[in-house]
């Protein structure tokens, strides 16, 4: 039997391995494991196709620091950047899809491809379209040259999760019928509760926030609650800073920066809860992950949140109110036996989130595409 071939736009895995990145090493690990006798897979790394997916750099502090210098540059000078890039690895990758079935992008939006190549596009989300005030200028300009035009080449769609699609239907006038809902999930050989060593920075009772310091995150309103609410516990932060300016009151956060999956385990594992009060999520990966470590969450009721904590969230009012926030960190700080509850609910909560069978939904829009 012939197999599909199928090319995939794998530059995210030759970044840090956060989300984008994080999505295609699981799923196409997932999709090999169960389909390697019915695909034939090529990994575009931005200049050629390999059968092996692309390593993530040897110096991830370094990569990290160049996409900081990336923001900060003037947004029409960061445009040119990212333009010059994009058109080379647009013109490269076209050369390399020729004699593939299908497209697979998960990135900001498809490249052009020939018609004889099906194109299947995983949408995360659509902050770009309904906060583009929370990113950068650039990123923001970038999107818009290419997003909607390209949308009318693409056979087949994955959202992350329920509200994602619901996004797309309402903003982007999509047929239901198209969009197939492939849920996130995680790594249990990774994510789970593990009592490992943490950086010496760290001290014994905490709080976690992982994710980059994107205003739409909200970030910034933990310190202020912490501040109110009188707790001598601070603040622990892994990931990249991010782009955000907000101001932040009260005691600033210990800040690990990009932290390894052990590490960010064992963070998971001892922290007092993982504070989550985003306003936006397409998914929002940390969640689950903080569950299947055993992590009690503190996160929001707006968007993909409650779809993925389900009744093992605490959840905000307002996630903005740092009052409202202090409140509950209080209330969590000071209640083991809550704490242990929603540790429970979690534990038996995050396998529902499952790899494999991500991977089975993504194989049968595969095969939908071209047949």
């Amino acid at each position: 039997m012939r197999k599909l071939r199928v090319i995939v736009n794998a530059v995210p895995l030759a970044t840090v391995n956060t989300g984008i990145g994080r999505y295609l090493r699981c799923l196409y690990g997932a999709l090999e494991r169960a389909y390697g006798d019915r695909l034939e897979i090529g990994y575009f790394d931005g200049k050629r196709v390999s059968g092996e997916p692309p390593r993530p750099p040897a110096n991830l502090a370094a990569r990290s620091r160049l996409t900081d210098l990336l923001w900060k540059l003037p947004p029409l000078a960061a445009l040119g950047v990212r333009l010059a890039r994009h058109y080379a690895r647009e013109v490269a990758f076209y050369k390399a899809a020729r004699g593939y079935d299908v497209y697979h992008e998960a990135a900001f939006f498809p490249f052009r491809v020939s018609g004889s190549v099906k194109t299947v596009f995983t949408v995360h989300d659509l902050s770009l379209l309904t906060f583009p005030e929370h990113h950068p200028a650039e990123r923001v300009r970038y999107f818009r040259l290419f997003f909607f035009r390209r949308l009318a080449k693409v056979s087949r769609f994955l959202a992350v999760s329920g509200f994602t699609k619901a996004e797309m239907v309402r903003l982007l006038g999509l047929d239901p019928g198209r969009i197939r809902v492939t849920w996130n999930a995680h790594e249990p050989e990774v994510f789970h509760p593990l009592d490992g060593p943490l950086p010496p920075a760290v001290p014994e009772r905490y709080f976690l926030f992982v994710g980059t310091y994107d205003p739409r995150k909200n970030m910034h309103v933990i310190p202020q609650a912490l501040a109110v609410s009188g707790l001598d516990v601070p603040l622990v932060t892994a990931g990249w800073t991010g782009w955000s300016r907000e101001r932040m009151d009260g005691a600033p956060p210990i800040e690990l920066g990009y932290a390894d999956d052990a590490t960010l385990a064992a963070l998971y594992t001892k922290a007092l809860a993982l504070v989550y009060p985003s306003i936006y999520e397409g998914f929002g990966l940390p969640v689950l992950e903080a569950m299947a470590c055993g992590c009690p969450v503190v996160t929001s009721k707006l968007s993909s949140l409650p779809e993925v904590a389900g009744e093992a969230g605490i959840y905000l009012d307002d996630p903005s109110d740092a009052a409202g926030m202090a409140r509950v960190l209080a209330q969590m700080a000071g209640d083991p036996a809550l704490r242990a509850e929603k540790s429970r609910l979690g534990l038996a909560r995050a396998p529902m989130f499952s790899w494999a069978e991500t991977a089975r939904l993504t194989f049968e829009e595969f095969e939908r595409s071209v047949g």
